[in-house]
């Protein structure tokens, strides 16, 4: 296919999962699904516009009409189960232990959720254990308010923890295995700078407190450490690696280490802090992990050393299984980003509407079910796996559709007064397809309001549809934003553009979010701000309530006074 044929197919694609093309979002798909394209991506964004323009101008009937006939594999909705989960090694049907194990040092992203779905279908499948274990062992990040948030997200999805634990709580047993590795030999205390001890690793050289400490010095050392002697970053535990392996984490890595910073949970208790990859082979160990499922982000040179601990412990690893990380096109997933954006204040928060974490996803109105779906739909792969936001949308329109009321919205507002018609009450469905939502009544007076969206079809002469209502035609144009018409009457014409109106009305605001990166960069006004009316029945609506604005979207109410605040899910 040419460009114009790409940016064809994507524009129709787009409208056909969202309602409507969305510019942004389009023109992202195609630079991240087409590389070749990237060098033409200025002369390529106005056709993208002017595409847009021309497919969403289109009757729905026929958006899908084309898709269906010509791109069919584009939109197909079921997957196999066979193709979503790894295969695992050493599988026994009712003894499988999974855990899912967050630091609780921030809160939890699209990326881990997707991960604890994944770890929850194989316990599933198999019958087996889920352990929720929080490593906690990094005092300086760890945060009361993370622990709840994790717990929130995985039983917002629905999915079950059989047991929870928390590594802090066996700091004792930590000691205990340390001083194993010491009494074996296999670790030691040294008290090199920081300097000192990377320049040796980096040379493959052991330092002096490797070579000329004795065991007893070594545990005398360590004593001194727990007993408070020394200061944070003068004595740590490292074990005996290899100083000249390629794998340079094998060169004696750090295994405890000195934090005086106070435990979100433990507070001054202890001062000797296990890492990462010495705690966590101990704490698969105790709670009976047998098969760890993450991304390969984690890699193989960590995996090794975990390996090793476990051999030098007499630990019988588990069984690793790796998948690729999970991106999400035009979003961060990295929780370090994320708090870099909101310590500078270039989100709104945590739950900021344009953010993949889980106050984002579950504030801005994407459904619990939806991440096991996605899951579902695109398999944990050892393939690159970039997820565009219209699968997102696409898997929760099929939740939200059959429970959200329709109603009317025009944003940008263009009065229009009509001749030769009364003030009228009309019933119109509060669903086109679900008879048990009932209808509402709806005043209409001669004066309705259209859509600024619509402003290029007022022309005199024209005759349009108002929907669910009746015909009118275009006699002429007193101001910028006023214009004249006639009623034109009710039966329906073909080939006559059908609009969306609003009559009696509330003013409506709606928080539009798009895409925070763009081309790599972060678009600095991708929180948007929608202005127009909305047809006073929507005062009826509960605040959290979701619902349908026809051919707008939808949304999610988030106050209701004389004015009604929303924020925009997705076409």
């Amino acid at each position: 296919m040419n460009a114009e044929d790409i940016i064809y197919k994507e524009t129709l694609i787009n409208a056909y999962k969202y309602g409507s093309a969305e510019p942004k979002i389009v023109f992202q798909k195609i630079m991240s699904y087409y590389p070749e394209l990237r060098k033409q991506a200025k002369e390529l964004k106005p056709i993208v516009d002017s595409m847009i323009n021309k497919i969403n101008a289109l009757p729905r009937e026929k958006i899908e009409r084309i898709v269906k006939e010509k791109y069919p594999d584009d939109i197909i909705e079921d997957k196999k189960e066979r193709d979503f989960l790894p295969p695992l090694t050493n599988v026994e049907q009712g003894k499988v232990v999974v855990r899912y194990p967050p630091e609780p040092s921030k809160h939890p992203h699209i990326g881990q959720m997707l991960s604890f779905c994944i770890n929850h279908l194989i316990a599933e499948r198999f019958g087996g254990k889920r352990i929720l274990r929080f490593d906690d062992t990094n005092p300086g990040k760890v945060g009361k308010e993370f622990y709840d948030s994790f717990r929130e997200a995985i039983f917002w999805m629905g999915l079950k923890i059989d047991e929870e634990v928390r590594a802090s709580d066996y700091m004792e047993l930590y000691y205990t295995k340390a001083e194993k590795l010491i009494k074996n030999n296999d670790a030691y205390v040294c008290r090199c700078s920081r300097e000192t001890m990377s320049k040796h690793r980096e040379q493959g050289k052991k330092c002096s407190c490797n070579t000329e400490n004795t065991d007893e010095i070594n545990l005398d050392l360590f004593n001194k450490m727990l007993e408070g002697e020394y200061a944070e970053g003068e004595a740590i535990v490292r074990l005996r690696g290899d100083m000249e392996s390629k794998n340079h984490v094998l060169r004696d890595p750090v295994l405890l280490r000195i934090s005086t910073i106070p435990h979100a949970i433990h507070g001054d208790k202890y001062r000797v802090w296990p890492m990462y990859d010495f705690e966590s082979p101990i704490m698969e160990d105790i709670t009976g992990v047998t098969h760890i499922l993450r991304s390969s982000e984690f890699g193989k040179m960590r995996e090794e050393l975990q390996s090793l601990i476990s051999q030098k412990l007499g630990i019988i690893p588990p069984n690793f299984t790796e998948y690729r990380r999970f991106n999400i096109i035009g979003a961060p997933t990295q929780g370090r980003i994320i708090r870099e954006l909101v310590d500078k204040g270039i989100v709104t928060g945590w739950d900021d509407y344009r953010l993949v974490t889980y106050q984002a996803l579950k504030k801005r109105g994407i459904q619990p079910k939806v991440f096991l779906e996605i899951v579902k739909r695109i398999g944990a792969t050892k393939s690159a796996t970039s997820i565009d936001w219209s699968l997102i949308f696409s898997i929760n329109r099929k939740f939200v559709e059959p429970t959200s009321k329709h109603l009317f919205f025009v944003q940008d507002p263009i009065k229009v007064k009509i001749s030769n018609v009364n003030t009228q009450e009309v019933e119109i469905s509060y669903h086109p397809k679900i008879d048990s939502f009932g209808k509402r009544k709806v005043n209409v007076k001669d004066i309705i309001y259209l859509s600024g969206d619509d402003r290029g079809l007022l022309k005199k002469g024209k005759i349009l549809r108002l929907k669910d209502l009746y015909n009118i035609k275009i006699v002429g144009k007193t101001s910028q934003n006023e214009y004249l018409a006639e009623f034109h009457g009710h039966e329906l014409l073909s080939d006559v553009p059908r609009i969306q109106w609003v009559s009696e009305y509330v003013p409506v605001e709606i928080i539009k979010p798009e895409m925070l990166y763009l081309n790599n960069r972060i678009d600095k006004n991708s929180l948007k701000k929608i202005k127009g009316y909305g047809e006073i029945n929507l005062k009826k609506l509960e605040v959290g309530e979701i619902i349908q604005l026809e051919r707008f979207g939808y949304v999610k109410v988030n106050h209701i006074d004389e004015k009604i605040k929303m924020n925009y899910i997705h076409g």
